[in-house]
């Protein structure tokens, strides 16, 4: 189980290249990138985006890339110094022609946009991608490393919490019978107080109690919560990307544990219920952040 918090970085040197790598990570519904490349390797991206999505399943990916050419030959400026001679030679004639003064400078020239021209190199994908591409799993190895180191923390965490959710299901539902004895007293005492006297059918009476009584009845639901605990249990005990999964399960918790609230109507019992969601609240959070 891993965490979608980490952190990697990667510095590589060849004869004609330097290459640093940094990226992080953090937590999202789904993988979302947010790259960062010089201009001149912004065609690699797709390459990029595919180791990422081999090593990573969730998470927002902040990655930074940044290079050095030692001589690799990414992109050359090349100069038309026969055009610029033809440029110089006219403007001094014209300023000679025309009696103008000041004097002829660089940027004169700028206004000529064949006198400068970026000379892109061929086969640049197989001379920069090898370094790259090593370079990015180094990072990448990193961080996920970071991110299962943190998800067996979380893991950790939640397995302790997860004990307390079990021990506390057990109190309540030691509590169930007197829960329902509670309830059938209270009843029978609104009804006496209700009839004030008069003669009722005892069987009719006894039945409508029953009934009543056993609509506060929480056994289902304590079953339910325990049934949830084990698989949240398994689930946690699962390699790969579960943070989706234990999410669900949660809100089956906390569904179950307020329909407990809501039926029972016993004061300790409710003193339970509101510690039991309190741990829920708290596996919430760390659950958001599992991959």
């Amino acid at each position: 189980m891993n965490s979608m918090t980490g952190y990697g970085k990667a510095d590589l040197k060849t004869k004609n290249l330097g290459v640093s790598v940094e990226l992080s990570s953090v937590n999202s519904r789904f993988l979302e990138y947010s790259l960062r490349f010089p201009k001149q390797l912004s065609f690699l991206e797709p390459q990029v985006k595919e180791l990422i999505a081999a090593k990573v399943s969730r998470g927002k990916v902040t990655m930074s890339i940044n290079y050095e050419d030692h001589g690799i030959g990414i992109d050359k400026l090349v100069v038309n110094k026969l055009l610029a001679d033809e440029i110089y030679s006219q403007l001094q004639e014209l300023k000679e022609k025309y009696g103008l003064g000041g004097e002829i400078t660089l940027d004169d020239f700028l206004g000529f946009p064949d006198v400068f021209k970026v000379d892109k190199a061929e086969n640049i994908e197989d001379k920069i991608w090898p370094c790259i591409k090593t370079a990015v799993n180094r990072a990448l190895a990193d961080m996920v490393a970071m991110r299962k180191q943190e998800g067996q923390n979380l893991k950790d965490d939640l397995l302790k919490r997860l004990r307390i959710l079990a021990n506390g299901i057990a109190r309540i539902e030691k509590l169930c019978p007197d829960n329902i004895t509670y309830h059938r007293e209270k009843l029978s005492q609104k009804i006496n107080g209700v009839l004030n006297g008069v003669p009722a059918d005892a069987n009719r009476l006894e039945e409508e109690i029953a009934y009543l009584a056993e609509r506060c009845d929480i056994t289902e639901e304590c079953v339910r919560f325990g049934s949830h605990i084990k698989q949240f249990g398994a689930t946690l005990r699962k390699a790969g990307s579960v943070g989706k999964r234990l999410n669900f399960l949660l809100q089956e918790l906390n569904r179950e544990i307020n329909t407990i609230g809501a039926k029972s109507g016993n004061a300790r019992i409710s003193h339970e219920v509101v510690e039991l969601k309190e741990e829920i609240e708290k596996m919430r959070e760390q659950v958001q952040n599992i991959e």
